[in-house]
């Protein structure tokens, strides 16, 4: 299982794990509630159990466990708890990474199937090829990654023009020109979203080819990728 499947998906989200902070509305809880098994539920209740109940899952679909015994793990760490299953599975639903991330979309139908009873879903031929393509594109390389994004979605290409103008324009004075790279990559990062939104492309709109995109257009820009260590120059700088 590849390090991207699992980057997201130890803990809730940050909407998930806000939810759950403001436990102490019993007014949130119902509104939870009311949307459990919701796709894509938009309030969530989190609680110390369903948090556990969500590590186990993913710990379970890390060791390659998706069948009935893994759930029969899962219902008695619940125990007469049954709803925490579902809540911890809504979770999962709620941060959206079910839809792009196999690791996300195995816990949740483990969750699912240990509350329910019911057999694990299996993974339909249509879903595989889905996982494995947005597998490949995170495993290219940034440009090529962007190339394949921009066949689906031709405005994406118009993108690079564009920042490479923003990030050739005059520098800005004062105390703002110590943030330009922040400013510049917060820029780029408002460009794709837009464009993300907008496009009709289903592999566009995902979290991964928003990153994909981002990580391409931050270096067409000049400036240093995400996850590079900072380069010599910079450091003597």
């Amino acid at each position: 299982m590849s390090d991207h499947e699992l980057r997201y998906s130890r803990t809730p989200g940050p909407i998930a794990r806000l939810l759950g902070a403001l436990g102490t509305s019993s007014l949130l809880q119902s509104l939870g509630d009311q949307e459990l098994d919701e796709p894509h539920p938009q309030v969530v209740w989190h609680t110390a159990r369903s948090s556990e109940l969500r590590r186990v899952a993913f710990d379970l679909v890390d060791a390659g466990r998706d069948d009935i015994e893994a759930t029969v793990v899962l219902a008695r760490a619940a125990g007469r708890h049954a709803k925490e299953l579902r809540r911890a599975a809504a979770t999962i639903r709620s941060d959206r990474w079910i839809d792009e991330d196999l690791a996300s979309y195995r816990a949740e139908r483990l969750l699912v199937a240990a509350a329910t009873g019911r057999p694990v879903d299996p993974l339909t031929d249509e879903q595989r090829a889905w996982f494995d393509r947005l597998r490949r594109l995170v495993e290219l390389p940034p440009e090529e990654g962007f190339a394949e994004l921009a066949a689906e979605e031709p405005e994406l290409a118009g993108l690079e023009g564009a920042v490479c103008r923003l990030a050739a324009g005059p520098e800005p004075d004062g105390p703002v020109g110590e943030r330009r790279d922040e400013m510049v990559r917060e820029a780029i990062s408002d460009l794709v979203q837009e464009v993300s939104v907008r496009s009709s492309s289903p592999l566009v709109r995902t979290h991964a080819a928003r990153t994909v995109a981002r990580d391409h257009l931050v270096v067409r820009a000049g400036l240093q990728p995400p996850d590079d260590p900072p380069r010599a120059e910079d450091q003597q700088a």
